[in-house]
C-alpha cells in the first residue's frame, strides 16, 4: 500500500517581493530564471556571493492575491538575513521585500501519490518531482486546505528526514553560508541554477565550474549505523579522510565527499564520529563514486 504524507513546515517563512522594479532587480541577482515562474510552476533559486559561494536558497512562486508580486518560500531561521540582503541590493530600485510569514503556512505533500493540492500557491517541487508537492497557504485557510489531502499528517522533522534520505540538503542546516559552493552541494542537479538565463551575482565562478564539467566534491547520502555524527565530523575510509558530515536526520547522513578519494579507497563503507556510513550517490545525480566524473 502506497503512503502519502503532508506536513505544515513551521521552519519555513515567506517574503513577498513586489514593486515596479522588483522583477528586473531579482532577475539580475538570483540564479533562478523568473521568466519560468508561472501560476502553476515555481522556481527553486539561490542567492550567491560575488565569489560564487552559497548564501541563501528559496522557492519563488507567483502571489495569487497580488498581481506582479512573488512569494519567496525560505528558511525561517534566515528570513531576516535574506530580507536585509535583498534590500541592500535594492538601492534606488522601486521594490520591496516584506516578511509576510504570519499570513502563510508552507505545506509539503510527499509520497508515491503526491500531487499539488488545490488552493493557495500550489506547485510541484521544482528541485525534482520525486519530492512531491508544495504550497504556500493563507493561514486562515489552512484547515480547509488540509482537509482535501488524502494523506497522513506528519511534521517538519519527518519531512526533513525524507529529504535527507533522498540526498537533498536544507540550505539553512546543511550548507555553510559564504563558505560552500552550490555545485558541490548538488544544487545544480536540483535545478537551483539556470546557466542559460544571463547574469546573476556569482555567475562567473558558478558558470566556470559548470563548464569544466566536474566538481571534486559532491554531496552524497549515507545510511547510518550508530549515533548520528556531528556536522563537520571527518569521514574516513580506512586511514584516508574522504570528506565531512554536512547534516543528518533519521537514519541517514548527508556527506560532502571528494569523489576521487572515495574511488581511490575502493570502498563506500566509511566511518564518522564512531559510526558506520554506507555512502551512496543520490538517485537524481549523475556522478559516480567509482572513479568516473559527472
Amino acid at each position: 500500500m502506497s503512503k502519502t504524507f503532508h506536513a505544515a513546515l513551521d521552519d519555513r517563512a515567506v517574503i513577498r517581493a513586489h514593486g515596479p522594479d522588483m522583477y528586473d532587480l531579482l532577475q539580475r541577482l538570483v540564479t533562478g530564471n523568473l521568466d519560468q515562474v508561472t501560476p502553476e510552476k515555481a522556481v527553486y533559486s539561490l542567492l550567491l556571493t560575488p565569489q560564487g559561494k552559497f548564501l541563501f536558497d528559496f522557492f519563488m512562486v507567483r502571489d495569487p492575491d497580488e498581481e506582479g508580486a512573488l512569494l519567496l518560500d525560505c528558511a525561517k531561521s534566515r528570513v531576516a538575513e535574506l530580507q536585509k540582503r535583498l534590500t541592500m541590493y535594492k538601492l534606488r530600485a522601486d521594490a520591496a521585500f516584506d516578511d509576510v510569514s504570519a499570513e502563510f503556512v508552507v505545506v509539503a505533500h510527499w509520497g508515491e501519490q503526491a500531487a499539488p493540492l488545490q488552493g493557495g500557491a500550489s506547485f510541484m517541487d521544482p528541485r525534482g518531482e520525486f519530492l512531491g508537492g508544495r504550497a504556500l497557504v493563507p493561514a486562515s485557510n489552512l484547515e480547509s486546505f488540509l482537509s482535501q489531502a488524502d494523506s497522513e499528517e506528519r511534521n517538519a522533522a519527518d519531512y526533513r528526514a525524507f529529504c535527507v534520505s533522498q540526498g537533498v540538503p536544507d540550505g539553512a542546516l546543511d550548507i555553510g553560508a559564504d563558505k560552500a559552493f552550490p555545485i558541490e552541494n548538488n544544487l545544480d542537479l536540483l535545478n537551483g541554477i539556470d546557466f542559460q538565463k544571463g547574469c546573476f551575482v556569482g555567475q562567473e565562478v558558478a558558470s566556470r565550474t559548470h563548464r569544466k564539467g566536474k566538481a571534486r566534491k559532491r554531496l552524497v547520502v549515507a545510511s547510518l549505523e550508530g549515533t548520528p555524527p556531528e556536522p563537520g565530523s571527518d569521514i574516513t575510509i580506512g586511514e584516508a579522510k574522504v570528506g565531512s558530515v554536512a547534516g543528518s536526520a533519521g537514519n541517514n547522513v548527508l556527506a560532502l565527499v571528494f569523489t576521487d578519494r572515495v574511488a581511490k579507497a575502493q570502498s563506500t563503507t566509511a566511518t564518522a564520529g564512531g559510526s558506520t556510513l554506507a555512502l551512496e550517490v543520490p538517485a537524481y545525480a549523475s556522478f559516480s563514486l567509482e572513479g568516473s566524473s559527472e
